[in-house]
């Protein structure tokens, strides 16, 4: 076994982990209902990718030849990525979005794409054998087509073109969860990019078929695995994947509102948490509550967790400071400091995470307020 064989034999391993793993993202996500309907447009975009993954792990074991009636199957769905993708943001934290008549548009390159390739679907199983060793034998030693490369980038320019769109309107609306859509956008596009430079790059050198699918299928396969950890970090997604966590936990539905009341009770009573290394060790050992029934708690019943709860009483805290004149005898990161964050920065993303607003926008609304109301 060569080197090739030998490396295509471990990214078949990869791929089909990769497969499981964004299948299991995408039940998740369609089980997320606190999503709407923007669920579906996110499991449409990342459905896409994952069965491409299956058409890069028939063409690296050449299982295609076998089945050569999978040839481009799954290939429409590729123009559904990029605009699930946008319409996803587009749709995110809106209760009020609709398709309207002109989002019609967005599928427009998917079902051009599927009647384009509607024929070959309904070849037969030598015209199929035909393309496939083109790929495989004379497309890589022989001149490199307009079409050829247009038909390998196509769905690639379009997901450029949609995922700088999104990071756009992402900029614009400065939506929630922003920097992670940022970061789903961005990792979009440099897939998109990427992926058009080598496939042109591999076009011009005349690289092999399974070179191409190996190194494309692996970028492929970050991308979704990225993609993956970052979906489940979206607040609304994570209560789905908590709720199974704590599927056989003994605690009762009375000890868990206890526990709630406990947890309100010291916010409200204390002020330790200002501390800047205040953990959940030191909540537990406080009111006396074992740490995970705690986590639980705040995942359960109050849709939370211990870090977005104590930054959410610290803020409260320092608007109170703001709102008192504090900023005329300290600066910004004193007041954060004394508000528990142990730097400028961290209070900065706190505060616009809680807020939507700096703390010195939020002063001058709060001024401008005030004046309002005066007058």
């Amino acid at each position: 076994m060569n080197s090739i064989e030998s490396f295509a034999f471990g990214v078949t391993f990869l791929l089909g982990g990769v497969i499981l793993v964004g299948s299991f993202v995408v039940l998740v996500i369609l089980k997320s209902t606190s999503l709407k309907q923007s669920r579906y447009f996110l499991a449409i975009a990342l459905f896409g990718l994952i069965q491409h993954l299956f058409t890069y792990l028939l063409f690296t074991t050449q299982l295609i030849k076998q089945w050569p009636h999978m040839l481009g199957i799954g290939y429409p769905l590729l123009f559904l990525v990029g605009p699930c993708f946008y319409l996803f943001v587009k749709s995110y934290g809106d209760s009020s979005f609709r398709l309207k008549k002109r989002d019609s548009i967005h599928v427009l390159p998917f079902l051009m794409m599927l009647l384009l390739l509607f024929p070959r679907y309904l070849g037969s199983s030598e015209e199929k054998q035909e393309i496939i060793q083109y790929y495989y034998d004379i497309l890589p030693g022989g001149a490199v087509a307009f079409s050829d490369w247009l038909q390998a980038s196509l769905h690639l320019i379009l997901l450029l073109i949609y995922a700088l769109a999104t990071l756009v309107m992402i900029y614009k609306k400065d939506k929630k969860n922003s920097i992670l859509l940022k970061r789903f956008g961005v990792l979009l596009t440099i897939l998109a990019f990427t992926e058009i430079v080598l496939q042109t790059g591999f076009l011009l050198t005349g690289a092999s078929a399974i070179t191409a699918e190996i190194i494309l299928s692996g970028l492929m396969s970050i991308t979704i695995l990225l993609l993956g950890y970052w979906i489940v970090d979206i607040k609304q997604i994570l209560p789905v994947l908590e709720g199974k966590k704590y599927k056989t936990s003994p605690l009762s539905e009375m000890r868990s509102l206890e526990i709630q009341q406990q947890i309100q009770t010291f916010f409200e009573n204390e002020d330790w948490y200002l501390i800047s290394n205040f953990k959940i060790a030191d909540l537990s050992k406080t009111i006396d509550v074992p740490s995970h029934h705690i986590s639980q708690v705040l995942s359960e019943k109050m849709s939370s967790n211990f870090y977005e709860i104590i930054n959410h009483h610290r803020i409260k805290k320092a608007k109170k400071m703001l709102q008192s004149g504090a900023l005329q005898k300290i600066s910004v990161q004193a007041i954060g400091e004394e508000c528990g964050f142990s730097s400028k920065t961290s209070f900065y993303r706190a505060f616009k995470k809680v807020t939507s607003m700096t703390p010195t926008e939020y002063l001058n609304k709060d001024v401008k307020k005030h004046d309002a109301t005066t007058n």
